[in-house]
Formats: C-alpha cells, structure tokens, sequence
C-alpha cells in the first residue's frame, strides 16, 4: 500500500473507535493501563495505537516499538491485523511472547549465556530429578520418608519450584515469608478460641491446630531449600524450561547493565496484551526494561475480572501494583462497549462477577471505576437475541453433551 493508501485505510478505522477506545489508542506518552472488559475491542486498540504511534509527531520507528502478549497465536493474531493497517511495515515491530522476547535475548548473547547446548526437560525427566532429591535426602529432614509412598511430595515440590521460578522467589525469600507467616499466626482468630472451652479461655491459642500449621510451614520451607539443589541439577544435566529463560535475562539485567541497557535504549514504546495473566517473573522483566524513567511510555491492556491463568501464576494483584508504581504519572482508561454479547449475557455475568471481592474497583476505591459492561453490537438492538441465560443442571457429562448438540 501507498502511504495514502495506508494513512486512508488508518482514519477509516480510527473513525469505528469509541471515545473511551480513541483515548487509548491517542494516549501516546507515559504509563497507560487499559482495563478492557470482555469483547471490547482490546486489540484493535493495541493495533491502532502501534499504528497511531508510526504517525505522531514522536516520528517513532517500528523498530522501537516492543509489544509483548501471552501466547502465540496473538502475537500472530496482532501481526496480521497490523499488516493490515500499516502494511509491511508491521513485519518491522517487535511482537513477541515473553518467553519468545527471552529467547532473542539469549541468542543475541551467547557469549553471556553460554546456553547453547543445554535442550528443554521432558516431564519425565523432571520426575527422575525430583526423585533423586528426594532419595538423597539427610536423616531428619521433614520431607524424608522411612516408609509408605517415598515420593509422596513430588508432585509438591514441583508446584512449588514452578511457583518460585515464574515468581522469582529465592530460598531466603520464602523462608523469611514462613517466619513471619508463623509470627502472625497466634494473632490469628482462627487459631483462637472464641469461646471459653474447658480449661481454656476466648482468645486462647489452639495450640494443637497452631502446631500442625507449623510442621506444614517447616515443610515447606525444607522444600524450597532444595531449589537451588534442583537447579544445579537440572545445568548438570543441560536441561531447562522456559521459565528458566525468564530469569536468566532477568539475572543477565542485573548482572550485566551493559546488555539491559541496549534494550532500554533500543525500546521506547512497549505494550503489553492481557496483563492480568502475566506472573511475578515477568512483571520484574517489564520493570527492569523501563526502570531507566520515572514515567516510561508503558501501555498494558488487561482485566482483572478475565484473570483465568492463577494456576500458571498469574496475579491480579499485577495490575493493582503497576497502578501504585505508576499513579503519580498513570492515565487509566476503561473500555466498558461490549460488541460480542448481548446485555443479557452481560448482565448475568456481571450479577456473578459482583461476588468477587478482589476486583479491582474494591481494591482500588480511589479510582471510581465504572465496569458495567453495555452491549453495543447491532446485532443485539432489536432484542431478539436477548434471551436471558438459563442455568442447567446435569447428572453426568453425558447429558450435558447430548443436550447441547
């Protein structure tokens, strides 16, 4: 395309936005946090606003543009809908995964990482690695079995380095956690009798319930003191995962200014898809890349209400933090036009949603929050598809199934 065609093709879409999705797509400079509500068009403002920045008067170039996204089908999924808007030009911007945007941070560096034979750990050898802790551990250990199932905490310990990895939690770190955890339970009303009960009195310890709450804290932290033996045994083996990836660019960053610097200098403008299911390691990652200003050109779009990836260490307690690191310089704009749903369907879902103490308009007060999603899809206007949802209830998934079809 010419750059007429281009520039026609970007004001022909610009021109469908809604006033609270042109905000964001004009809002250029600074922190920006888009809390976008399902179906309402989050990524044809990503898009738009890559392309919006082409054409400001930043003059940015493609090339200085980073944005990061969860998966890659929507690394794909963004690519193709720029090509549409800019043409080739979207083939310059730098869409990656964050696991994607580690890897090219590595090869770029091998004389830094030194990673070039190691190959990523199959299931089944991680089992083996977890085993052969397991059976080297020392008499007295919480975690040692004389008897019964061995290997009872395998699929324990692996939870737990998954979760220290993708939060980039050392040993000291969780165990200064437990130790105040354990400090604060006698404090605890559960932990308290609320009533007199034989020889004690309300507010009374149960110490019997305090005590096993302390063997499961004990053990826990005798199993991240293993982290670092798994680690070392994971190198000799040249095995690795992709979290591993992940922090070590954030161990190089740290480590080495030098190669921080580069992408630093390099990104000016970075965006971020689907930030509420970005976990502990990767939000670190962000900061280290923009930690050089005080109000770096960071756009994030998320939703703590779509937050489906806690299992995988996701946090929505992320967006709550980028908004206090951030609310000196912060514009927060709220995409509420839904234009896949109709109201009933939107509705429904918000009557559950409500239940949610965590949400973001309850954890943040001070930002007045109106996420009452409204249903804008023609589609929905004359009301015939508007018929209220029913709950259904079946007694095995076999009849869920037939009923469906």
């Amino acid at each position: 395309m010419s750059n007429e065609q281009e520039e026609a093709a970007f004001l022909a879409r610009y021109e469908k936005l809604n006033p609270a999705q042109k905000t964001a797509v004009d809002a250029v400079y600074g922190p920006v946090m888009v809390i976008a509500g399902p179906g309402t068009g989050k990524t044809e403002v990503l898009s738009m606003r890559i392309a919006q920045l082409l054409r400001s008067e930043a003059q940015v170039q493609p090339h200085e543009i980073l944005c990061l996204t969860y998966t890659d089908e929507a690394t794909h999924a963004m690519r193709r809908r720029l090509v549409q808007i800019i043409g080739p030009a979207a083939h310059k911007v730098q869409i990656f995964t964050f696991h994607g945007f580690c890897n090219t941070v590595i090869q770029s560096f091998p004389e830094h990482f030194g990673k070039g034979n190691m190959q990523p750990i199959s299931d089944l050898e991680r089992i083996e690695t977890l085993h052969e802790i397991i059976d080297k551990l020392p008499p007295g250990n919480p975690l040692r079995r004389l008897s019964g199932e061995i290997y009872f905490d395998t699929k324990r310990l692996n939870e737990l380095f998954n979760f220290m990895k993708k939060e980039a939690k050392t040993s000291k770190e969780i165990s200064d956690a437990i130790d105040l955890y354990i400090a604060s339970l006698p404090n605890n009303p559960e932990y308290q009798y609320k009533r007199k009960y034989k020889d004690f009195q309300a507010g009374d310890v149960k110490k019997e319930l305090l005590d096993s709450e302390v063997k499961r804290m004990e053990q826990t932290r005798a199993a991240a003191n293993l982290f670092d033996v798994y680690l070392e045994k994971l190198k000799e083996a040249g095995r690795y995962d992709f979290t591993d990836m992940i922090l070590w660019v954030l161990r190089a960053f740290k480590e080495a200014p030098a190669i921080l610097q580069q992408y630093q200098e390099r990104f000016q403008f970075i965006l971020v898809d689907e930030f509420q299911d970005t976990n502990g390691a990767q939000s670190e990652l962000l900061y280290e890349l923009t930690k050089f200003w005080d109000d770096p050109n960071l756009f994030v779009v998320g939703d703590d209400d779509q937050s489906i990836y806690e299992f995988q260490g996701a946090r929505v307690k992320n967006i709550i933090e980028f908004y206090e690191r951030f609310k000196e310089h912060i514009e927060v704009i709220v995409l509420t036009d839904n234009y896949r749903s109709s109201q009933a369907i939107l509705d429904m879902a918000t009557s559950s949603i409500n239940n949610n103490q965590q949400r973001l308009i309850r954890q943040v007060e001070s930002l007045k929050l109106n996420k009452d999603i409204v249903a804008k899809n023609p589609r929905f206007a004359d009301g015939k598809d508007n018929i209220r949802p029913r709950i259904k209830q079946y007694p095995n998934l076999l009849h869920e199934q037939a009923d469906i079809v």
